[in-house]
């Protein structure tokens, strides 16, 4: 007789032992799930004359559970719905966020045609002393420095979240999370963007109609972009005046022309260019006069300077120092008349 495989027969079990001896925790759970004591008690009450439970006792535990139930639900809506009180002062404080950007949209509007209106004092005074070089002077320093409005060809760069662009962390800082940062334009890609226009050959550049000066910072506060300390909101649009006809091909070249594609390819920010016939950038309204001297005097300081806070260190945009296209059509011209301001870089 051949041998035989291990799949066709099996050993006969021992005489006398179970089948299931290995379990036998097992079967006697399942055969008796009522522990002794307790069959042992119901059996006393049953030999006493009492029923084998106390069932009266179950309408009041089901109570208890849906009180309790009850109250957790309750609490729970409780703490996920805005108290009343925190509804209101959060209204309120909207509110006054702004009735208080109103009230300095309105000072700044004020300090622009007050300031008009001194360029014009300051004109007919240097042309009734014949005064034509410095006159020339101030109009370079002005163009320069951002105390004039601009108006004159150049390009229209647009940042924007990418559509599906995640929220901040907990603590508010795009940067604590790397996830969060990814499709949101943060203020460093708008410093790295304003850097290459400058060195493409930018003469005037405003970020959402602020003026960018040598004193400019690009920042963040919590979940907003500061230029010149005043929040931004997206798009970011950057106007910048400069010959059209290399100022884009010259920024696409450089550093932050393809940091801005990076942008695009790794992140999926929105960004598009294009050139623009006539840019109007408004003048800066940050500067402070620091410095004067009358003609045949002695020169004297008229203030000194503050330092920086040394915890703080925004990004400050510095103009590129490329020669300006003064000699071409396409120069940027004031729209008033220089000032005598002359802002310390």
């Amino acid at each position: 007789m051949g041998p035989s495989s291990h799949r066709t027969s099996s050993p006969s079990p021992t005489p006398g032992r179970r089948l299931d001896e290995s379990m036998t925790l097992l079967t006697s759970m399942m055969e008796r799930p009522l522990d002794p004591g307790y069959a042992a008690a119901a059996q006393a009450r049953e030999e006493a004359g009492l029923p084998a439970s106390t069932g009266v006792r179950t309408p009041g535990v089901l109570g208890a559970a849906l009180v309790i139930g009850l109250l957790l639900t309750t609490g729970a809506l409780a703490l996920r719905a805005p108290s009343p009180s925190a509804v209101k002062a959060k209204s309120e404080l909207v509110a006054e966020i702004q009735a208080r950007r109103r009230a300095a949209d309105a000072e700044g509007a004020q300090l622009r045609t007050l300031q008009s209106q001194v360029d014009q004092l300051q004109s007919q005074a240097l042309a009734q002393s014949d005064q034509r070089a410095l006159q020339d002077r101030l109009a370079a320093l002005s163009l320069a420095s951002g105390a004039d409005a601009v108006t004159g060809p150049g390009m229209r760069l647009v940042l924007d979240d990418a559509p599906s662009a995640p929220g901040n962390s907990a603590d508010g800082n795009p940067r604590t999370n790397a996830q969060s940062t990814d499709g949101k334009v943060l203020s460093k890609d708008l410093q790295i963007v304003v850097d290459g226009l400058w060195e493409a050959g930018a003469e005037a550049i405003a970020v959402n109609g602020q003026r960018l000066t040598s004193k400019s910072a690009i920042r963040f506060a919590g979940e907003a972009i500061l230029v010149n300390y005043r929040p931004l909101t997206r798009p970011y649009t950057i106007d910048a005046i400069g010959d059209p006809k290399s100022l884009q091909a010259d920024f696409a070249g450089n550093d932050g022309g393809a940091y801005a594609r990076a942008l695009t390819d790794n992140y999926g920010i929105r960004v598009s260019m294009d050139n623009v016939d006539s840019l109007t950038l408004p003048a800066a309204t940050t500067l402070t006069l620091r410095y004067a001297v009358v003609p045949g005097s002695t020169p004297v300081p008229t203030g000194t300077p503050t330092r920086r806070s040394p915890t703080s260190t925004p990004h400050t945009s510095t103009p590129h120092t490329s020669t300006p296209h003064t000699s071409t059509p396409h120069t940027s011209t004031p729209t008033t008349t220089p000032t005598t301001s002359e802002p310390t870089p």
